[in-house]
């Protein structure tokens, strides 16, 4: 579900001016369609736009809208109604496939002019090149648009099957293997996609928000672990730079990082995640030398920025660990460090790949918190999973088996919890053959005195992987993935 707008005097003062500032795009947008770049009414409007986007500019290095379903969004969330208003920026975001526009600090009134005429000309023609590269030819600065996917288009149709973040996941886990395929082939790849990924995965959070995410690392069906492992940190590491600031650059650096930080496990074979015997010295050896290998494959390729390369060598060291080379963790390792932890945690080195329940996880993460790994990061963890960590199979008060689906950040302790076996009702409008929603129970809802909670978590039993829960899982996966569990 998107995040809602802040309700304090300052947070609605704030989304004054984002909507002022949304309404002028769509008057540039219908002025340059209807006069010269040099007319006053042009002129006019970006002039006072300029000025509305410097005041939200004060306080933070990028302000961003996004575009999802043919819906305006704002500050992450939806607007229906400044959607039918603004028709003009709705029409020329659509045929340009624009998802995500980011306006960063330090903008300037012939960026805005450049940005509205590329965009204009550009969607006058029958089939529209990617917007980023419009504005790139355009020499637009301090602006970043984040293209639509085709198939997320298509997708609308009511006869095709809608995607979902799965679909994505599988996307994303085809563009990291051949990225890293080419990499540890040659020298060189083709960062293209990976960087795309990385843009609409960081578009999709600051858009919708980071909720089903730790459910989609779950579920996501990936090629082999290695790759798996990475997307699922990715993930994590998005979610957790949401919930500490970072700007939309900072995201989707992260993101790259993340989906690269294993680059040197393509020297493992992957079947020895499937081994669950005690490693031997010499394959101790190897694994120990991953995150070295890892740092040589990408420093020797000369499109991949140093940092991706410095953040793959040092993502298993301890981010509060003084080293002698001076070299000290920055936000992105300790978010990075943190993210890999929890997806894989490794208690020992006996053993290459062994999954450890969620919760054991999460608490051995929080007893290192202050000692060997970020207690802000660690703070923001126990936000993003909760105390009941997602995927866990829990037994409720009143006697009931469920799954751990969303976490709760203002109450980690009430998660939304999908109750095994019970299906709910279809809306009357529901096409034959639709699949009935699960039941999703909300820990933080009252009972009828208004006093209690009308369900509390008993305790955990396991996790997903329990046969009975993975299937039922499995069978309302689309649901359960969804913005509007």
């Amino acid at each position: 579900m998107a995040r809602k707008a802040r309700q304090s005097r300052a947070g609605l003062e704030r989304w004054k001016q984002f909507v002022e500032c949304l309404r002028l795009m769509n008057f540039a947008f219908t002025n340059v369609r209807l006069y010269p770049p040099t007319h006053a009414s042009v002129t006019e409007t970006l002039t006072t736009l300029h000025g509305g986007l410097a005041k939200l500019l004060e306080e933070q290095d990028d302000v961003g809208y996004g575009f999802m379903e043919s819906i305006l969004y704002i500050e992450g969330a939806m607007s229906l109604e400044e959607t039918q208003k603004n028709e003009m920026l709705v029409e020329r975001f659509s045929r340009c496939r624009v998802k995500y526009l980011t306006i960063e600090k330090g903008v300037g009134r012939d960026d805005l002019l450049k940005f509205f005429v590329s965009l204009n000309d550009e969607s006058k023609k029958n089939a529209a090149d990617p917007p980023s590269e419009v504005i790139q030819r355009a020499g637009v600065g301090h602006m970043h648009v984040v293209e639509a996917e085709v198939d997320d288009l298509e997708s609308k149709s009511r006869l095709t099957r809608k995607k979902t973040l799965l679909d994505w996941y599988e996307r994303a886990c085809g563009v990291v293997q051949e990225v890293q395929v080419q990499l540890f082939k040659t020298p060189s790849a083709d960062l293209k996609p990976l960087y795309r990924v990385a843009d609409d995965l960081m578009a999709t959070v600051r858009t919708k928000g980071w909720d089903p995410l730790p459910l989609v690392a779950r579920l996501g069906a990936a090629p082999d672990p290695h790759v798996g492992h990475a997307v699922n940190v990715a993930m994590h590491c998005c979610a957790l730079g949401e919930l500490h600031g970072l700007n939309s650059g900072q995201l989707q650096t992260l993101c790259a990082a993340a989906f690269l930080h294993d680059m040197g496990r393509c020297i493992i074979p992957p079947d020895w995640s499937k081994n669950h015997a005690p490693l031997s010295l010499f394959e101790r050896s190897v694994v120990h030398q991953h995150a070295s290998w890892g740092f040589l494959l990408l420093a020797r390729c000369g499109d991949i920025p140093p940092q991706l390369a410095v953040l793959a060598g040092r993502h298993h060291d301890d981010p509060r660990a003084a080293h002698p080379d001076g070299y000290r963790a920055d936000v992105f390792q300790k978010i990075l460090h943190t993210a890999d932890v929890y997806d894989l945690a490794q208690f020992s080195d006996r053993r290459y790949w062994r999954q450890h329940r969620p919760d054991r996880v999460l608490r051995h993460i929080l007893r290192r918190s202050g000692a060997s790994a970020d207690g802000a990061v660690a703070k923001l963890l126990t936000r993003m999973a909760g105390l009941y960590p997602v995927g866990s199979l829990v037994a409720l008060d009143d006697g009931r088996r469920g799954v751990v689906v969303r976490s709760n950040p203002n109450h980690p302790g009430r998660p939304r919890v999908c109750v095994l076996g019970e299906e709910g009702s279809l809306p009357d409008n529901a096409p034959e053959g639709t699949e009935a929603p699960p039941v999703v129970v909300d820990c933080l809802d009252p009972d009828s005195t208004g006093l209690s909670f009308a369900r509390n978590v008993a305790g955990i039993l396991g996790t997903d992987k329990d046969p009975e829960a993975r299937a039922w899982l499995e069978r309302k996966k689309d649901y359960l993935v969804s913005y509007g569990v």
